[in-house]
């Protein structure tokens, strides 16, 4: 017997390249001619386990085998599968046992072989072999074996026992024919292998996947999502070799080929977990997965028409299908969600943004979506609805407004929660016409259009969105700015259409104005408020397209103003930029591939939106927010929002804006001194317009000579009483004072007191009546016309006639129609019916009573002031 030192063999075997500690430790003991186990109880290690060592070193062990060997303990480390662990195999972090690893079930408790090595390092190898991973031999170009091919078990060439064999490279397995405790002892050199092409996909895969497990320790997260990808790519092609291997690309025969011509075998449940099963499925793993090979995605649409095939039910939505695919990571994920992109809905396109160039899996939390809500106006940005609203087909204008809802609430949908659907997103953005919203994109708008571009839109928006932020908070600003809450202020506005020479318009015009400055501030168009017209949604769409560029600068500052008044930091308006979505080919226009100019001379010829969206091949609504976009207006007058523009050149424009500027007006007046005429001939405007705007600005006006000689009769207090107070016309005042119409009205402009338009129920009929009781309510309804008196005294006669006809015979005060249409359009102006019509002869009602003895006592006053004046 051969003998040592306690602290050190006295005999030498260094360990080859990568070689397995199992390997190692029967190597030196055969070399002492000794077992395994009494090698290890002479190191130091009675009752260790080789098995054991060959999975993790304590440190006792480590330092015991050191200590005797002189191998330092990092080499010993990298010789058992410990460097592996959580990347090719699972070892139990409380024992040492082997669990699942993460790919094949092959755990690597035991190893593969090549024949030749075991020849050429005298029975020696790697602790590779032990790696589910390792299928091939890239030094003899052929697949390993899994088994002894005497006995038909797992061979364990390295193990050196007691009771032989001793020669190397043989199987250490017992042999059922030669007894219990008997070796079989088969010389494994002399196995038969499957020989590899050496420019083959097999041994070109093993490559990769040797340098991809023994890489840097830093590169290792990113190996282990490969071999998860190339592992679930691996078992559906071996499962769809049984299944649909008729269907299959050429590669997939090239390598079968290649690995000896016969499919691998197919357990019940699963696919084989061998060599051979490993190399087929490895090698076409790595071309479907990375690629550069022409059959790169004819492979992968196979393997997931196989993994299709695999399904026990016909539930194979996208959700469903890719589901199957999540453990693999979100690459191998996202790939998968693109191929089954075109067969998906609308909704679940968007939800997974597999029509996007980064698919995802839908795992966001409510909370994520509800903050994209804050990010998002209820109606979709303009730029962006420009380039998603489809080109017009047959002349046929669609309703925008709803498309551009139904974007911004489908904005909501990528990447979050199943149960934060389009019904349960719209309310978030204030969005409540769920259907109508939806129906206008997919039923309508897009019914002859691909999807594709504005579900790749929408879906890389919200990733953006999420990752970048908005400027602004469209959540606050819709709580914050309604109809009611926003200000305008219409002396800036008086002034502006002062220096512009504009007309400022009745109510009409200023609802217009409010509404578009709410749009500016929430960015998304209201309804109509309370008490506009019927046509106001009409009249704010021309609006938009007719305002001129003056009119917009205003009310973006006006914008600008109502943010600083709430204590708002954010800019008026905002887009998510160009560069936030990529590969998508515009069902639209985007707004940078029209030409300003060309755009604006267009506008100067087109009288209306539909000619210029004919002329552009567009949409009128395209126009329109391009015009909201750019700021820009059409040339030409609009009824709407009044003959804002004239035949003046945009250089005596210019003039004019330039001159009645506030510090230029200032100037002109105040320190040079310049007469009002002189500074209106300079910006071709009226004396009174500089005379208004110098009010405006609170610039006192210099005294002039009095050209309308003083009358004591006519003061301040007088008018106002008899004009606003008793509501008289001035033409009646003029006269009753001897003087002009204009002169009278020239006076009133100059005390302040603001003039009623001529026409329709200005000014009170009977105001000029010392009368003994102030009117009633219904009485005051029907004075408020020039006609009141003739219309009163034609009432007051009907009574005690058998009939209409014959009160109007009776007074000769016209036909029968004109005294009834006279007598209805009273009761309508008061509210109630004046006459009894189901009795003979006609009476008043109890209301009527009332209302005809105050008219008959207005009369009386009326008849007796006439008297008086004649």
């Amino acid at each position: 017997m051969t003998l040592w030192t306690p602290d050190r063999i006295p005999l030498v075997v260094t360990p080859a390249p990568g070689e397995a500690l199992e390997s190692w430790i029967g190597a030196y003991a055969r070399r002492l001619r000794v077992t395994d186990s009494v090698f290890l109880e002479s190191v130091g290690l009675p009752g260790a386990r080789t098995s054991h060592l060959a999975l993790r070193l304590i440190s006792d062990e480590a330092a015991a085998l050191e200590r005797a060997t002189g191998v330092e303990r990092q080499a010993l480390t990298s010789m058992t599968l410990e460097p592996y662990d959580g990347l090719a195999v699972a070892i139990l972090p409380d024992r040492r046992k082997l669990a699942r690893p993460p790919a094949w079930r092959f755990s690597g408790s035991r190893a593969r072989y090549c024949p030749g090595c075991l020849g050429d390092y005298a029975g020696r190898g790697p602790v590779f072999w032990r790696l589910p991973w390792a299928f091939a031999c890239i030094t003899h170009h052929t697949l390993l074996l899994d088994f002894c091919p005497d006995c038909r078990q797992p061979p364990h060439p390295w193990k050196a026992r007691r009771l032989g064999p001793r020669t190397t490279g043989t199987c250490t397995r017992a042999h059922s024919g030669l007894g219990l405790r008997a070796a079989c002892g088969a010389d494994l050199t002399q196995a038969r292998g499957t020989p590899l092409p050496a420019s083959g996909l097999v041994l070109a895969a093993q490559q990769h996947i040797t340098t991809l497990l023994n890489g840097e320790p830093a590169a290792r997260p990113t190996a282990l999502a490969e071999v998860k990808q190339l592992y679930a790519l691996a078992w559906r092609i071996l499962r769809g070799l049984h299944t649909i291997a008729d269907r299959a690309p050429e590669i997939v025969h090239t390598v079968i080929t290649e690995c000896g011509g016969e499919l691998p075998e197919l357990t019940s449940e699963d696919v084989g977990h061998d060599a051979h099963n490993a190399a087929v499925g490895t090698a076409l793993a790595r071309i479907a997965l990375h690629p550069g090979h022409a059959d790169h995605e004819a492979l992968f649409e196979w393997v997931l028409e196989a993994d299709r095939s695999l399904l026990k039910t016909s539930k194979n939505n996208i959700g469903a299908m890719a589901d199957r695919w999540t453990w693999s990571g979100p690459e191998l994920v996202g790939r998968v969600l693109a191929k089954l992109d075109p067969r998906a809905t609308l909704h679940a396109r968007l939800r997974y943004a597999s029509a996007s160039p980064r698919p995802r899996w839908p795992d966001l939390p409510a909370d994520a979506i509800t903050r994209r809500a804050t990010m998002i106006p209820a109606m979709l940005w303009p730029g962006w609805t420009m380039r998603l609203l489809p080109r017009p087909k047959n002349n046929k204008y669609p309703r925008a407004g709803t498309f551009r809802r139904g974007c911004s609430s489908f904005l909501l949908l990528p990447g979050g929660p199943p149960q934060l659907n389009f019904e349960r997103v719209g309310p978030l953005l204030g969005n409540q016409e769920i259907n109508t919203d939806r129906d206008s994109i997919e039923r309508r708008l897009y019914l002859d259009h691909d999807l594709t571009p504005l579900a790749s839109t929408l879906a890389q928006l919200a990733r953006a969105l999420d990752q970048h932020g908005s400027p602004i908070d469209y959540a606050r600003r819709r709580s914050t700015f309604t109809s009611t809450t926003v200000t305008l202020d219409l002396d800036a506005y008086a002034r502006l259409c002062a220096q512009q020479g504009w007309n400022p318009g009745q109510r009409h015009r200023v609802l217009l104005m409010r509404a578009y400055l709410l749009m500016l501030l929430t960015g998304e168009v209201h309804p109509p408020p309370e008490g506009a017209s019927y046509r106001f949604t009409w009249h704010c769409s021309e609006f938009r397209f007719h305002a001129p560029r003056a009119l917009r600068s205003f009310l973006r500052q006006q914008a600008e103003d109502n943010l600083t008044h709430h204590k708002i930091i954010e800019p008026v308006t905002w887009e998510p930029p160009d560069a936030w979505v990529t590969a998508v080919r515009w069902p639209g226009i985007s707004p940078t591939d029209i030409v300003k100019d060309e755009f604006r001379d267009l506008l100067a010829t087109s009288g209306t939106v539909h000619e210029a969206a004919d002329a552009l091949g567009l949409t009128t609504e395209h126009v329109r927010l391009y015009c909201d976009l750019t700021e820009t207006g059409a040339a030409t007058p609009s009824d709407v929002i009044g003959k804002h523009l004239s035949t003046r050149t945009v250089r005596t424009v210019k003039t004019r804006e330039g001159t009645l500027a506030r510090d230029r007006l200032h100037d002109l007046y105040v320190n040079q001194k310049l007469e009002l005429t002189h500074i209106a001939n300079l910006a071709s405007c009226s004396p009174d317009t500089v005379r208004r705007l110098l009010r405006q600005d609170g610039i006192p006006l210099r005294p002039r000579p009095r050209r309308i000689p003083d009358r004591p009769d006519i003061t301040r207090e007088w008018l106002h009483h008899e004009y606003i107070e008793r509501q008289r016309d001035i033409a009646n005042l003029a006269r009753e004072r001897g003087v002009t119409h204009y002169h009278l009205a020239k006076m009133a402009k100059a005390w302040g007191i603001t003039i009623r338009p001529s026409g329709g129920q200005c000014y009170n009929a009977v105001g000029h009546l010392n009368l003994h009781l102030p009117l009633s309510e219904d009485m005051r309804k029907v004075v408020m016309t020039s006609q009141a008196l003739s219309r009163l005294r034609a009432i007051t006669q009907i009574p005690g006639h058998p009939s209409f006809a014959a009160a109007a015979r009776s007074d000769g005060s016209g036909t029968d129609s004109a005294l009834r249409q006279r007598v209805i359009g009273i009761e309508k102006a008061v509210g109630f019916q004046i006459f009894d019509r189901s009795t003979r002869p006609l009476a008043p009602t109890e209301r009527g009573q009332e209302f005809l003895r105050e008219a008959a006592q207005i009369l009386r006053i009326a008849d007796a002031a006439r008297l008086h004046q004649e």
